[in-house]
C-alpha cells in the first residue's frame, strides 16, 4: 500500500492524513464502549502509537480500517481486564452480557495461562493454516449469501455465528420454528467444512472448538460488516430497499458497534476545533516514531 510506505519513510503529513481518516470512526467506537471520553482518547491514542511502533507488523490481511479497530478493540479489553469488568463484550454484549454459550465469561477465558513456548511454536503453523482456510471458506458462504439476496439467510448467520445466539432466539426473532434454526444452522457447518476440505486444510479445524474459532475469525475480520461507502449510500438513503434493509438489521437489531461508529463519523460533515486538537495530540505522540519504522 503507497500511503503505508509513504509513512514508512517518515512522511509526517501523510501520517496526518491516515490520522484524519481514522480518528474519528475509531473514537466513536471508543466512547461507546467507555465511561469517560477522557480515557476513549487515551485509548485511541496509544491505537495509534500501538500502529505506528509495529508498523512492519502490518502484512495487509486484513484491511488497514479492521487492523486499527483490532488494536484498538484489545486495548478496551486490556483496560477492562484490568478493572476486573463484564460490563463489554462488543457485539455479543447486547445479547449475551458477556457470555457465551457454554455460560464461561469471556475475560475468565482471556485470563487463562498462556500456552507454552514449545506448544505455540509447534501449533503456530497449523493455526494460521486454519484461520486462512476457515476465513475464505466464510467469505465464500457469505459471498453466495450476497449475490443471490438471500438477506435472511445472511441475517441468520450473523446472527448464530457472528453473535453466538441460541437457535431458539433467532426463530422466535424471524417467527420460525426452532428445528428450522438448527437445520439452517447445521448445513452452513457442513457447508463451511466442506470449503474447508477443498481448501486442504488441516482436519483438527473441524474440532469441538469450531464454532468458537469461527466466531473469533469472522469478528477479527468483520467478515460481513458492510463497506464504508455502502453505509455512506445507506445514509443517503439511496441502497436498494433489500439491501438498505440489511444494513439497517446490522446496524440497529444486530448492533454492530464498528459500524455505527463508522456511520457516526461518516455523519460528521464538519471537523470541530476539538477534533483538530486531538489530532494533533495524535500527532505530537507518534510522529517521533516515523523515522524509527
Amino acid at each position: 500500500m503507497l500511503l503505508l510506505e509513504e509513512i514508512r519513510k517518515g512522511k509526517a503529513g501523510v501520517w496526518e492524513h491516515l490520522i484524519e481518516a481514522y480518528e474519528g470512526r475509531l473514537l466513536n467506537f471508543a466512547t461507546a464502549r467507555l465511561p469517560q471520553r477522557a480515557d476513549a482518547e487515551d485509548i485511541v491514542q496509544d491505537t495509534f502509537v500501538s500502529f505506528i511502533k509495529g508498523l512492519s507488523n502490518f502484512r495487509g490481511e486484513a484491511s488497514l480500517e479492521t487492523y486499527l479497530f483490532i488494536i484498538l478493540r484489545n486495548k478496551i479489553f486490556d483496560r477492562y481486564r484490568s478493572r476486573r469488568s463484564k460490563s463489554v463484550c462488543l457485539i455479543q454484549d447486547v445479547y449475551s452480557d458477556g457470555q457465551g454459550d457454554d455460560g464461561i465469561n469471556v475475560f475468565e477465558r482471556m485470563s487463562a495461562p498462556e500456552p507454552t513456548a514449545s506448544w505455540y511454536i509447534s501449533q503456530v503453523e497449523e493455526q494460521q493454516l486454519s484461520r486462512k482456510a476457515l476465513t475464505e471458506s466464510l467469505r465464500e458462504l457469505l459471498k453466495v449469501f450476497k449475490t443471490s439476496r438471500k438477506f435472511r439467510d445472511l441475517k441468520m448467520i450473523e446472527l448464530l455465528f457472528y453473535c453466538k445466539i441460541p437457535n431458539k432466539y433467532v426463530a422466535n426473532l424471524f417467527k420460525l420454528k426452532e428445528i428450522t434454526v438448527r437445520v439452517f444452522k447445521h448445513r452452513c457447518l457442513k457447508r463451511i467444512r466442506g470449503n474447508i476440505t477443498k481448501l486442504d486444510a488441516l482436519t483438527n479445524i473441524a474440532s469441538s472448538n469450531f464454532e468458537h474459532f469461527l466466531t473469533e475469525i469472522w469478528e477479527s475480520h468483520r467478515l460481513s460488516c458492510p463497506k464504508r461507502s455502502t453505509l455512506g449510500a445507506f445514509l443517503l438513503e439511496t441502497l436498494e430497499p433489500r439491501w438498505f434493509d440489511y444494513v439497517d438489521f446490522h446496524l440497529t437489531t444486530l448492533g454492530c458497534h464498528f459500524c455505527r461508529a463508522n456511520l457516526k463519523d461518516l455523519k460528521r460533515h464538519k471537523t470541530t476545533d476539538e477534533q483538530r486538537l486531538f489530532r494533533k495530540r495524535i500527532m505530537e505522540s507518534t510522529v517521533g516514531f516515523l523515522s524509527s519504522s
